[in-house]
């Protein structure tokens, strides 16, 4: 498969070669960095979908989610936040949660959805900006709305959804190849039964959700923390050095759109024939106006925040404290886990020690 560039645009050979037409384009002319934002974002709906049992959709930019999104019916304040009037398909509110999680940060974003392109979907995809899609099947209709995107130029792939690549996997960096067994690990409910705090009462919604967490952190670049709330992943942090600047990021995100939920959207009517994207930017500034920093996640009951790696120290518990997490599920291994655990145990907090590791590079 020639592609139209690599990582830049002076970068100007590129291809992909995938075994047994396992992986096609459909439209478009796609660049290497929508190869790994595909490929990376369809193994995690994939996952997602497999393990929940319903049907996943994520957001994805610069190889890291901007939202995760599990379908379900959406409320009408989640419609108002959401920036939608129609009754949505169950693929359907799944990217509309994705999308709705941090529509700034998603501007320009490339789709994953774990099921096939139905009408309702797409039509909600070509009311936004965005770069691409992939997904393993396409409803003749849905294709044909997707492909009138970008003037014809909206990238679609495709990819079998049976498709298992090889155990051992191979990355050429510098003229050096590097090769390492595939991170095939399964994430199942065994890696949520070692709960180390008193509070250990964890509801199947609870379990689902932190499931949800650490599959989107198994596909997320590292360090990575992300909150989740009700089959939705709110705030993502990723790619900072220090694990507190992770979690700050996480929880942050998550408060802003906590906010947004908030907010009496009629300031909105007196505005129309706006585009999309002012629309996103007139919402954040009136976001900014009426509740600015204020901490408001707290006021929700069954916040989880999880880790891809352990909590060096206990100043992250602190903080998931101040924004009402009630959850947490990290692996442990530092030499303040007992800490940890304490701090845990001070503010009521659940924590379940996964005893995995979920690095992503």
């Amino acid at each position: 498969m020639q592609l139209k560039y690599g990582m830049n645009p002076n970068q100007d050979f590129a291809e992909v070669t995938a075994p047994n037409n396992s992986f096609e384009v459909l439209n478009g002319k796609p660049s290497v960095i929508n190869v790994l934002d595909a490929l990376n974002s369809w193994q995690l709906v994939k996952e997602a979908s497999e393990c929940l049992h319903k049907k996943v959709a994520t957001s994805f930019k610069h190889v890291t989610p901007s939202g995760v999104g599990v379908g379900s019916v959406l409320s009408e304040k989640e419609k108002q936040a959401y920036l939608v009037k129609i009754e949505a398909s169950e693929l359907a509110s799944s990217y509309i949660k994705a999308r709705g999680v941090d529509r700034l940060a998603s501007f320009g974003d490339f789709i994953a959805l774990s099921s096939e392109i139905d009408v309702e979907t797409a039509r909600i995809i070509k009311s936004e900006v965005s770069d691409g899609i992939i997904a393993p099947a396409y409803k003749p209709e849905a294709l044909n709305i997707l492909k009138e995107k970008k003037k014809g130029n909206y990238v679609i792939f495709q990819i079998d959804a049976a498709y298992t690549p090889p155990e051992i996997e191979s990355r050429e960096i510098f003229g050096i190849t590097i090769r390492q067994k595939r991170n095939d690990l399964k994430i199942t409910k065994d890696f949520l039964k070692n709960v180390v705090t008193k509070t250990n009462q964890l509801s199947d919604s609870v379990i689902d959700d932190l499931l949800l967490g650490m599959i989107t952190l198994k596909y997320t670049q590292s360090n990575s923390l992300c909150a989740v709330y009700k089959g939705q992943v709110i705030g993502i942090g990723s790619g900072q050095q220090s694990r507190i600047l992770c979690s700050g990021l996480a929880l942050s995100k998550a408060n802003v759109w906590h906010q947004k939920q908030q907010l009496d959207y009629s300031f909105l009517d007196n505005m129309k024939g706006l585009k999309r994207t002012d629309t996103d930017q007139i919402i954040e500034q009136e976001r900014e106006k009426q509740f600015g920093n204020k901490i408001m996640l707290n006021e929700l009951d069954g916040v989880c925040l999880i880790s891809d790696g352990f909590f060096p120290q206990k100043d992250n518990i602190e903080l998931a404290y101040q924004y009402g997490v009630k959850f947490i599920a990290s692996p442990m291994g530092s030499i303040r886990d007992q800490e940890i655990i304490d701090t845990a145990d001070k503010y009521g907090i659940t924590f379940i020690n996964t005893g995995v590791r979920l690095f992503h590079h």
